[in-house]
């Protein structure tokens, strides 16, 4: 038995490969038809990136008590949704997208995903991300789906692989059941968003998700949101609960008139998640904690110290960092290669400069941008350790075990993380000629038990 123990987990260290590559690319091709995108146009994932449950039981442990400090940060700002929007000097176009007090106030961070970095020293959180459009849901129900297909049973048995739209779908009966509402939700979303067109069956990557719902006893339907609304026009709202997967901010950086978003935000159903999920997401927050408030403990500042990097507001003028004293606008000129200079309310990485990848005299032109709009962050780059991955390289044909590193993505569910994801590299094979590049790709991690 011990042997047999011991060589499912030296398989499932070393990848594990899936299955032979015909079936393995058989199986991606089904997998994510309609909307097999850029994560594996010639890289596909072999297996599960496997880390040991302990790394796993520290990151949801760490997730939940900064979502707390988070909300406690956000509070402090003000006493109602809209005098913390001003605080965080929030566009004002979306002051109307705040409902009732009491619902923003419990579900503001019922969804969401952290960014998390695995450093030499442990976990180191960027930002965290809450909403019901969180990114990489569907991806980690899929790719872990195909993992239990395809891994063989001994590999299978020393991993912990979840399923999030099954735990999502927990969270959302709920929150059903909390406000008495019937067992029916209305999936709203904008093919665009996520990078798709109304074409060649794409909307299946929304329908999945209306499955799952459906599995779960919830009625579900799935409506663009120009159809939701024309929904409205013609029976009026029949779902007492939407789901909604845009987000406004996007739409105003894209554009777009927001006066649809805001109509189905004020159908009369209770939207999830609510505006001031927005507000807890705020990158401003890493800042406060950072810097320390007269409200955190001192177990709280030990916290933020070894999970936050150093991060200040672009506001702030004196700071101090690593024992010295700086005008921070200086101190970001001279270590360029140290920080990076974040939008507090943006999304995708928009807006996200890297002192190290822009050249000096754009780099200038950053801080000062940051600085007129005083609501921006410096943060201490932080670097990834590296760590193990199989990978399937459909240019040559064969499976690579390569050494990445990445960025990894807890699904947060009601107070617990339900699946990881992680955005890795795979670095051009040695012998590609000429500087070949490599490529990004997006796989789930499987956390081994001992």
């Amino acid at each position: 038995m011990e042997q047999t123990s011991t060589a499912a987990r030296s398989t499932a260290a070393r990848g594990p490969y899936a299955t032979d590559s015909r079936r393995l690319l058989n199986a991606f091709d089904h997998q994510f038809r309609g909307f097999r995108t850029f994560w594996f146009d010639r890289i596909a994932p072999a297996g599960p990136v496997v880390r040991p449950a302990a790394e796993g039981a520290d990151l949801e442990q760490a997730s939940v008590r900064l979502a707390g400090l988070l909300r406690r940060a956000v509070q402090e700002l003000g006493g109602d949704c809209l005098s913390r929007h001003r605080a965080l000097g929030l566009d004002e176009r979306l002051t109307e997208f705040y409902g009732d007090e009491d619902f923003e106030n419990a579900y503001a961070t019922v969804m969401g995903r952290p960014d998390v970095i695995r450093t030499a020293s442990g976990w180191k959180f960027i930002e965290f991300n809450f909403c019901s459009s969180t990114g990489g849901q569907v991806y980690a129900h899929l790719l872990n789906e195909l993992w239990r297909q395809l891994l063989p049973g001994p590999v299978l048995d020393t991993l912990t692989l979840a399923d999030p739209l099954r735990d999502r779908n927990d969270v959302l009966r709920a929150v059903l059941d909390d406000l008495g509402l019937d067992p029916r939700v209305a999936l709203v979303g904008y093919l665009p968003d996520v990078f798709l067109s109304d074409t060649g069956g794409s909307r299946r990557y929304y329908e999945i998700e209306v499955e799952a719902l459906r599995k779960a006893g919830i009625e579900a339907q799935y409506f663009d949101t120009d159809e939701f609304l024309a929904s409205l026009d013609s029976r009026g709202n029949t779902f007492p609960m939407v789901l909604e997967r845009t987000v406004p901010q996007e739409w105003i950086d894209a554009g777009r008139d927001i006066a649809p978003l805001l109509r189905i935000r004020k159908c009369g159903a209770a939207v999830l998640t609510p505006q001031s999920s927005y507000q807890a997401a705020n990158k401003q927050l890493f800042a406060l904690l950072s810097a320390g408030q007269d409200w955190m403990t001192e177990d709280d500042r030990h916290f933020v110290e070894r999970y936050l990097p150093w991060s200040r507001g672009m506001w702030e003028e004196d700071v101090e960092f690593r024992g010295e004293k700086w005008k921070l606008p200086e101190l970001l000129s001279k270590r360029r290669a140290d920080f990076v200079v974040k939008r507090s309310d943006g999304d995708q990485n928009f807006d996200v400069h890297i002192g190290a990848r822009t050249e000096a005299s754009a780099w200038e032109d950053v801080i000062a941008k940051a600085g007129r709009a005083g609501t921006w962050i410096a943060q201490e780059a932080v670097h990834s350790a590296e760590f193990g991955a199989e990978v399937f390289d459909c240019d040559l044909g064969a499976y690579r075990s390569i050494s990445t590193r990445g960025v990894f993505g807890p699904l947060f569910m009601g107070g617990r993380m339900t699946g990881c994801v992680v955005r890795h590299d795979v670095p051009a094979p040695g012998d590609a000629a000429g500087q070949a590049p490599g490529s990004s790709i997006l796989g789930t991690v499987g956390w081994q038990t001992d």
